[in-house]
């Protein structure tokens, strides 16, 4: 029970609150709020729980008098919290007046809880005024609305801070997600529940903090006072990315730390989908399943994995089948089923799809995407029964050869854009009645052809491409293709675009094709050493197409043997020690499997020549973005041995140290290292062990993420 001193003091205190909160309201926007009164302000959340509490409990011994032995002691009690209710509301209060201008909040959504938190305050304190004259009946009604007014104040503010379907959203939280894997699209219901549960309390028309919404397309296309939140096709500089992989201390880490952070799949989603080129609108079956987020997002469907009636493949036959040029893996961890997926064109023969014979049955998802399979070569698909989806896109398909396809039951999506179809191709898709999505973009097909293939698959979505409504569209870039990125002698490029009538205009010193700078592209072209290819199409009544680039290494030496001393880290562990000599470039994606990432043990790779080599050159090639933490490494050693002699270091050396605004880029960081007669030699290359103090991250250890050792 409180003094008659205290009560005093507490009374007076309580009408100085009622004058100071008066005239933070009447001058709300023209005054100014000192940075220390802003600290005041972040501990609204901290202190608006006292004034429920103390609220609360004077409302239920002043409407319910006879929960205590007299109704006095419950007068006076009742009192005394309302006296305390009514303080801690003041302080809470003005604490919310001053968050809402630190804050930024959308005002239309603060307007109902700013006043309905005023009316708790200035209703406490008339019901106090009054407590002691009032009668019981409207004491009753004081204390009634006054609790109720609490209630709305509490889910308004709930409504501020987590969303207007706070409450009720883990009724809801997955219908956005409560379709059908054919139905489903990849922005709507993959990525964006992920916004929705972890970002959007932040970041939407009621809350946005740093004038960035993230609640629809065009609002993340929009950024916010930084700018974009993503740059589609490039993870490194998304800075929505950036944030997400900043330390869980750092200021500018996101979510802030305190709230749901994002588990690790759920960045995997984010990231893929945004190397993908952050598309809004396709679905998740025809993006094929050579694309990382098209697994990742048919995982979100398949909890359960579907069920076959064929037994799993034996698995030292799938491993036995993984090569440079072929891909076989399952399409789910417990499942049975096999997606295969073929690579290198060049090496190519439509014979060797008979290699699978032992995996006919379990195959269900075939990708032969610019493989030079030819009608002659569709006989080669006939046995694989259970195929579910098979893309054939650019695979010198005419028509002839898809009579091999009429056997495949199962077969619901056929990819066969950028082929030169016939008419006899028509008459040979219109059997196959069991397809769900057809695509046959840029095939030559004229208007006449389609709509005679929709009246034969009436249950099929037809996706023909382009048709001419008179809008001028940007030509797609064009294709390069090569075998591997890093050769040995010579290597073949061949530029090729599937719109016919294009011109291709090209360079080879790293600058960008325009009108007064390229080579017109008239043949393959011969790779003889480093450079930078850049290529863009052109044709008339078509804006100019962005740039197809590629980087090309020489690389003439390759070991007879090597081994890793020390494993890369299991999220970025590529194919082993392959990764470093398999001649295949690596792309700015974290998943793509040709990076090494080592963060907690060097690189130390030793390699066995079989016969003494010289080497006059030698570069690692390395992935640089000081924003993701991926630095050179800090130290560098060669370490040769020589037959009957033990190893001997044979050179040392720093790289240059990254600046604070380097650009994310792929780059071959140069080794001086030079040697006669060398039988073996090990490279140790040790990641930074603690970052920059210019760095958000300084202390922590940086990555070293290698694709390729170059030697010459």
């Amino acid at each position: 029970m409180l003094s008659p001193r205290l009560k005093a003091v507490s009374g007076q205190l309580l009408f100085a609150a009622n004058v100071f909160v008066l005239v933070l309201v009447i001058g709300e926007s023209r005054l100014l709020i000192p940075d220390w009164l802003h600290v005041f302000g972040r501990l609204h959340p901290l202190l608006l729980h006292f004034p429920i509490v103390l609220l609360l409990l004077a409302v239920l011994l002043l409407a319910l008098p006879g929960l205590l032995r007299n109704r006095e002691d419950s007068a006076e009690y009742g009192g005394n919290m309302l006296l305390l209710g009514a303080l801690a509301a003041a302080f809470t209060v003005i604490a919310g007046l001053l968050l809402s201008h630190e804050e930024g909040y959308d005002p239309e959504a603060l307007v109902w809880h700013k006043w309905t938190g005023l009316g708790v305050f200035w209703g406490a304190s008339l019901l106090y005024l009054f407590v002691e004259k009032a009668d019981g009946a409207a004491l009753k009604a004081g204390a009634g609305v006054l609790a109720l007014t609490v209630v709305l104040s509490g889910h308004f503010g709930a409504a501020v801070t987590h969303g207007e379907d706070f409450i009720t959203a883990p009724l809801v939280r997955d219908r956005g997600v409560n379709v059908s894997l054919d139905e489903a699209e990849v922005f709507a219901h993959v990525v964006q529940p992920i916004l929705q549960n972890k970002c959007i309390s932040c970041h939407k028309a009621s809350k946005q903090k740093g004038e960035l919404r993230l609640d629809a397309p065009q609002y993340i296309k929009k950024g916010g006072e930084s700018g974009p939140v993503l740059k589609p096709g490039d993870v490194d500089n998304s800075p929505l990315i950036q944030r997400l992989h900043l330390p869980l201390e750092d200021d500018d880490h996101m979510p802030p730390k305190g709230k749901p952070q994002l588990t690790d799949g759920e960045k995997a989603i984010l990231e893929a989908w945004i190397a993908g080129g952050a598309d809004y609108e396709r679905k998740v079956l025809e993006l094929g399943d050579t694309a990382r987020i098209y697994h990742l997002a048919v995982e979100k469907f398949t909890s359960k994995p579907k069920s076959y009636d064929f037994k799993a493949a034996d698995a030292k036959k799938i491993s036995g089948l993984n090569s440079f040029y072929r891909k076989v893996h399952p399409v789910d961890s417990d499942s049975p089923a096999l997606s295969v997926s073929y690579f290198g064109r060049s090496d190519f023969d439509p014979s060797s799809l008979r290699e699978l014979k032992d995996i006919y049955q379990q195959t269900v998802s075939l990708n032969l995407n610019s493989m030079p399979v030819g009608d002659g070569g569709m006989a080669y698909l006939e046995p694989f029964v259970n195929l579910e989806r098979l893309y054939l896109n650019s695979a010198a398909v005419r028509g002839e050869g898809l009579e091999f396809l009429a056997g495949m039951e199962k077969l619901s999506l056929l990819s066969l854009s950028g082929n030169p179809l016939d008419g006899e191709a028509v008459d040979r898709l219109g059997q196959l009645k069991g397809l769900k999505q057809l695509y046959v973009w840029n095939t030559g097909l004229d208007q006449n052809a389609c709509e005679r293939l929709r009246e034969s698959l009436p249950d099929t979505r037809i996706e023909t491409g382009y048709t001419d409504d008179g809008t001028v569209y940007t030509l797609n870039p064009p294709v390069l293709r090569f075998d591997r990125a890093f050769f040995r002698d010579r290597l073949e490029v061949k530029i090729e675009h599937p719109i016919q009538g294009t011109h291709i205009y090209y360079t080879l010193d790293g600058t960008e094709p325009d009108s007064s700078n390229f080579i017109p592209y008239g043949g393959p072209l011969e790779i003889t050493g480093d450079l930078t290819l850049k290529a863009r199409a052109f044709a008339p009544g078509w804006k100019g197409s962005g740039t197809a680039e590629a980087e090309f290494v020489r690389s003439e030496i390759r070991p007879r043997e090597s081994v890793l001393r020390f494993p890369p880290e299991d999220r970025y562990k590529g194919d082993g020690v392959s990764s470093l000599f398999d001649g295949d470039k690596a792309v700015p994606d974290v998943w793509d499997l040709n990076w090494l990432g080592f963060l907690n043990s060097p690189l130390d790779v030793e390699m066995e020549f079989g016969e003494p080599t010289d080497i006059s050159h030698m570069a690692l090639s390395i992935w640089h973005n000081v924003g993701a933490r991926f630095f050179p490494p800090g130290q560098v050693e060669i370490w040769t041995k020589k037959t009957g002699e033990d190893w001997s270091l044979a050179k040392k050396f720093r790289p240059q140290p990254p600046g604070k605004d380097d650009k994310a880029h792929l780059r071959q960081m140069e080794i001086p290292f030079s040697a006669e007669g060398v039988e073996k030699m090990r490279l140790v290359a040790t990641p930074v062990s603690s970052l920059p103090p210019w760095h958000g991250g300084a202390g922590a250890k940086a990555w070293l993420m290698v694709d390729e050792l170059v030697l010459n």
